[in-house]
């Protein structure tokens, strides 16, 4: 019996050391599929973030932005940043950190904003038709905007151009094309064709063309860009239109508002300048009696804004691509300083749709501004060089700070006896109060600057 007793506790012995063995091999088991099970699952819920996957060449930076999830920050074009601008990662994470992340930190920090580095990671400009960088960096930036420009050959400018011969300052004295080369950028309307071709378009009373060798005036004067959403562009037809726009591209004059169809008339204009991406659109809403043809999908035209509709929504969508947008729109009363309701109703929808500047033209007067959630309206900028009419005109400046606040002006100028030239201490005065009068809420200062009335 007592061999038996011996016998069977070697067997339970042995049978417990099995026992753990096995108990021992499931733990480990169990132990690891947990741990797979958690790598899988960590896996899949990395795979589901809206962040990119952490790579082997991403940097510390890199991999302590990315889980903060914010669209903005795409490990690609984080790496570029780092390869471009060595310290501004370590400034984005402590600020996305400190929870006072916003885009403007990237102008802060690397001196373009966040659209511009975007457009230059991804190679954007190159051979872009429809940008112009500006090189250089300075604490301010000046946009310049005058009214309606009139080269035509029968009009009352040319002729006086042409006879005096003085150039460009036989129509402009030389402050005013001083002011207006000092200008960072200068627009004007250009109101005519340039062209030796077509005849007159029927039931139009007055209709102007220019001999496209006088394209160079526009080299004369300083300017920048033209807009050619006018209800004058088209007077000759369409052979004259289009070489209208030939004429321009080959004197590498920028034009916003009119083309060859209708992806070309509502196609936005950009200048890169001072790290901003400033994107410009132009409509026109003139007639009474609407003649200048429409652009189409497959014909050539003006981009018009009857329904603001279509308007405010490429403002809109050029909006979610730019630091700023100016809309450039023909309307208003003709020969008259008091508004429409149609301009003050769509001039909001405008604003609200994304403009950060609206600046019109064609009532041939100067007409007032308003502010409106502190962006400005300016209604009309009257004719600038035009006919014989002694007139008041000007330029308007908006001067973009570095740091993206802006500033406005105006420049009071007369047009009389064919020729345009800035006025100073009582005139200069007395248009801008009279300035001041047209306006909805804005004041003109002494020094011409544009502030709003406060209530």
């Amino acid at each position: 019996m007592k061999r038996k007793v011996t016998k069977k506790k070697r067997k339970w012995k042995k049978g417990a050391k099995l026992t753990l063995i096995f108990l021992g091999i499931l733990v480990i088991c169990l132990i690891g599929l947990f741990l797979f099970g958690e790598e899988k699952l960590h896996k899949s819920k990395s795979e589901n973030l809206p962040h990119e996957s952490f790579k082997e060449e991403d940097t510390d930076y890199i991999r302590e932005i990315l889980p903060f999830e914010n669209p903005d920050m795409k490990a690609d074009f984080l790496a570029w940043i780092e390869e471009n601008y060595p310290n501004a990662l370590k400034e984005i994470l402590k600020a996305l950190k400190e929870n006072r992340y916003e885009r403007s930190l990237w102008h802060k920090i690397t001196g373009n904003s966040y659209f511009v580095l975007q457009d230059l990671y991804q190679d954007s400009y190159e051979e872009n038709p429809r940008v112009q960088i500006v090189e250089g960096k300075k604490e301010e930036i000046t946009i310049s905007f005058a009214g309606d420009v009139n080269l035509a050959d029968d009009w009352f400018i040319m002729p006086y151009y042409l006879s005096r011969k003085k150039g460009i300052y036989g129509i402009f004295s030389e402050d005013m094309v001083n002011y207006m080369k000092n200008s960072d950028l200068m627009i004007v309307n250009s109101e005519f064709s340039f062209s030796n071709r077509g005849t007159p378009i029927p039931k139009k009373t007055y209709t102007f063309r220019a001999n496209p060798k006088y394209v160079s005036l526009y080299d004369e004067m300083g300017v920048d860009m033209v807009t050619l959403a006018n209800n004058h562009v088209y007077d000759f037809g369409k052979d004259a239109f289009l070489d209208t726009l030939s004429t321009l591209e080959k004197a590498n004059v920028p034009y916003v508002g009119a083309g060859r169809n209708l992806k070309e008339a509502k196609e936005p204009y950009y200048f890169i300048i001072n790290g901003y991406k400033i994107a410009f659109v132009d409509a026109t809403r003139a007639e009474k009696f609407i003649l200048t043809p429409e652009a189409t999908e497959n014909s050539p035209g003006v981009f018009r804004a009857y329904d603001p509709n279509p308007f405010a929504e490429l403002i809109k969508k050029t909006k979610e691509n730019s630091d700023y947008v100016v809309a450039l729109i023909h309307w208003g009363k003709e020969n008259f300083h008091t508004l429409e309701d149609v301009q003050m109703t769509t001039g909001k929808l405008y604003i609200d749709s994304g403009a950060d500047l609206i600046v019109g033209t064609h009532a041939h007067e100067l007409q007032g501004v308003e502010f409106y959630k502190d962006k400005l309206i300016a209604y009309n900028l009257g004719d600038f060089i035009f006919n014989a009419q002694t007139k008041n005109t000007g330029v308007l400046t908006w001067k973009l700070h570095f740091d993206g606040s802006s500033e406005y002006f105006f420049a009071p100028a007369l047009e009389s006896d064919r020729k345009t030239s800035l006025i100073y201490e009582e005139d200069a005065l007395k248009l801008y109060k009279k300035m001041t009068s047209w306006s909805v809420n804005g004041e003109f200062q002494a020094d011409g600057r544009i502030v709003e009335e406060k209530a």
